[in-house]
């Protein structure tokens, strides 16, 4: 294996010297020496000759040239063909003259002739031999030089290469043999391979991870096989980290065959280029273009959205809408539940792309207990409910049974084949409206990642928005409804106090015209009480008027006393026996404790009773009111029970509001603001009024308040 993981760059050996030029050793010199030299040696050699034939001469009188062939031989060795030859011509002179008979006589014996021929002879072999001996010891001294000179290059340029093999910033390995043995591996290599000691002399296949190690000893067989060299481009690597982790690389390899002498393969030479940090760059930018191009294809959604959305004020077509735009451009799947005043989800939208299964859809629409959407507290729920989204990006049995734990929703989410989900809360001004559940399957192969839950929770946010806006349309339309028909009402109330003073007024005027003396009492007192009754009734209407300003503009204020609450109804009851008796019904009270003591506002306590008990004759149709004042865990229960119209049950939740009305103003008078300001005065004493009733059957209010309450 040659393709390591990246490791920190050994120290770099100290650069090789450049090889010393050899020195030609003795003897490998063609011209040892000058030529006077040469010849001064060849005479030398004779007289030395000389000298030893005349000291020995008793002894060798038979041998007069053995000496002399000592001197030609070293003339001719030492000196090559010139000395040589002027060794032999001395030493056939000398011999002659000084050892041959007649001695001292240039007189020529045959016999001696014969003798200086056979040395003649003898001197040029000898010589002829020394001089190609000397000529092939030459020769050969300069091919070994030669040879040890190739050498020394050729170790240098070994080592130099060896040197610029260890420091190349790649991966390097050279296997020997069909099994792959290692025999070199540069630092890089071996940092990922192990100790380089036990390295060298493995097998590829015996080297990292099982797998890894395997392809490789398959990718060397085949190089080894055939010959021919396999460059992989971009290979993916999985190898280990010095902490027992494992990591992915990316390489490109090289593998070249080796061959020896005889030209055959002997082994393959690798090279590992480590691409990783280039292939994820490329691998990042491409994602990264593919996330613009995906985010302009959103921003345009949106921006597209806002129009959309803003076309309609109507909730259900703001909810229709968001659906269209989602299905089937940003999921294959999407529900739409709202959120109820008191508590849960209500269903208003299922759609699913073209392909999807509609009796999937059907089986959607109704609705899964509120339990189930909340089946543990890290379940999506919780999330949602604090405006938080719930992603999935691959779905699974244990996601789902975070989206709900309703068994017939669970098999109905494993039939879509869910791949992706996406719960998202529709929030406006800290108020979660509903939910928008997006979904994607496996049939059209898309999928929602990390970076896709901005983008629909954002379309979330400007449905929300949308509906939000429609919700105040609607509220700002009503509350011109109710200004109007307040003004409508309270114009007509006021009007009927002022229409019967003013005709009291008209006749009593007519009266004092038509009589010249004084008009009778009887007939003055009875205008007097008609005009007392109206103005009282004008001053309670322009005092709830001044009570309901005072409220929003959180200018109420109490007084709070201590009081019995008892003696008060007591009060109120005998103030209001007359006009109960007139129109028709009988206040009964029932007063079980005699004494309520509490600590409240007398004069606003006051008014509530009266407003309850006024309540009570005006819609008790003639028929008994019953009130009760009644103490029990430690709060005041005070009960006013008519017999009349009652209420119908869509107006009780919105009966103790400003300004709201249960009736028809044409049969009954009023403002709409006398439970409103009931509501508001009661609470401000720590207490709660609650209304009981049915069409028909009359209606119950209870008051309670706390025996200790503080101001």
């Amino acid at each position: 294996m040659t393709v390591p993981v990246p490791s920190p760059r050994e120290e770099s050996p100290a650069p090789l010297p450049p090889p010393a030029t050899p020195e030609p050793p003795v003897g490998a010199r063609t011209d040892e020496g000058s030529a006077l030299l040469r010849y001064g040696l060849a005479v030398a050699g004779v007289v030395v000759s000389f000298l030893v034939q005349r000291t020995l001469w008793p002894f060798m009188a038979s041998s007069p040239f053995l000496a002399f062939f000592a001197a030609v031989m070293f003339a001719s060795w030492r000196g090559g063909w010139g000395p040589g030859l002027l060794a032999t011509g001395l030493s056939l002179f000398t011999v002659h003259y000084f050892f041959l008979k007649p001695l001292a006589d240039w007189h020529l014996a045959p016999t001696n002739l014969v003798a200086m021929g056979l040395f003649l002879a003898l001197s040029l072999f000898v010589t002829a031999l020394n001089v190609r001996l000397r000529r092939a010891n030459a020769e050969r001294a300069d091919l070994l030089e030669r040879e040890r000179a190739a050498r020394a290059a050729a170790e240098y340029e070994r080592a130099r290469l060896r040197e610029l093999f260890m420091l190349a910033p790649a991966h390097l390995a050279i296997f020997r043999g069909p099994q792959h043995i290692f025999e070199l591996s540069n630092p890089l290599n071996t940092a990922m391979l192990g100790n380089p000691k036990r390295l060298l002399g493995l097998s590829a296949r015996e080297v990292g991870p099982k797998e890894e190690a395997e392809r490789v000893g398959q990718m060397l067989d085949r190089v080894y096989a055939t010959g021919e060299p396999f460059v992989g481009r971009e290979v993916p690597l999985q190898l280990p980290q010095p902490d027992g982790s494992v990591r992915d690389y990316v390489f490109d390899v090289t593998y070249t065959p080796t061959r020896d002498v005889r030209g055959q393969v002997d082994g393959v030479a690798g090279f590992g280029f480590d691409v990783t940090d280039l292939v994820r760059a490329r691998a990042r930018a491409e994602r990264l273009a593919r996330e613009l191009s995906h985010n302009e294809e959103h921003l345009r959604l949106l921006a597209g959205a806002s129009s959309f959305l803003a076309t309609s004020l109507d909730t259900k077509a703001t909810l229709s809408n968001v659906v269209r735009l989602a299905v089937p451009t940003l999921a294959d799947w999407c529900i739409v539940d709202m959120a109820m005043e008191g508590g849960g989800f209500q269903r208003l939208e299922v759609a699913h792309a073209p392909g999807e299964p509609e009796e999937l859809r059907e089986a959607l629409w109704a609705p899964a207990p509120y339990e189930a959407l909340t089946p543990a507290l890290g379940g999506a729920m919780p999330l949602l409910l604090r405006g938080q989204p719930f992603f999935i990006e691959e779905v699974t049995e244990e996601g789902l049974r975070q989206v709900t734990s309703d068994p017939g929703r669970l098999e109905v989410f494993r039939k879509m084949h869910l791949r992706s989900v996406a719960l998202v809360p529709m929030v406006a001004r800290e108020r979660p409206l509903g939910i928008l559940s997006f979904g994607t399957t496996w049939r059209s192969g898309r999928g929602y990642t990390a970076a896709d839950v901005p983008y629909l929770q954002e379309l979330a946010n400007r449905a929300a928005l949308s509906m939000e806006n429609a919700r105040l349309y609607h509220e700002a339309r009503e509350a011109v409804r109710l200004r109007d028909e307040f003004l409508s009402i309270a114009s007509h109330e006021l009007k009927t106090p002022l229409t019967p003073l003013n005709l009291k007024l008209q006749a009593l005027r007519r009266e004092l015209d038509r009589t010249p003396g004084p008009v009778r009492r009887e007939l003055v007192e009875s205008y007097v009480d008609v005009g007392s009754r109206q103005l009282k009734k004008l001053a309670e209407l322009v005092n709830d008027l001044l009570d309901v300003s005072r409220i929003a503009a959180g200018r109420m204020s109490l007084e709070p006393t201590p009081m019995d609450l008892a003696e008060l109804v007591r009060d109120v009851v005998a103030a209001y026996e007359g006009p109960a008796a007139r129109s028709g019904s009988a206040l009964q009270l029932e007063c079980a404790d005699a004494v309520a003591m509490g600590v409240w506002d007398r004069q606003r306590l006051e008014q509530v009773v009266v407003n309850l008990v006024d309540n009570a004759i005006k819609y008790g149709q003639g028929r008994p009111i019953h009130v009760r004042l009644e103490t029990r865990e430690g709060k005041a229960v005070l009960t006013v029970r008519d017999q009349g119209i009652g209420i119908a049950e869509e107006s009780l939740p919105r009966l103790f509001g400003r300004f709201e009305r249960a009736v028809s103003e044409r049969h009954y008078g009023g403002l709409g603001l006398g439970l409103y300001i009931t509501r508001t005065l009661v609470e401000a004493m720590g207490g709660t009024v609650r209304v009981e009733s049915r069409l028909g059957q009359g209606s119950v209010f209870t008051v309670e308040l706390p025996l200790r309450a503080e101001s």
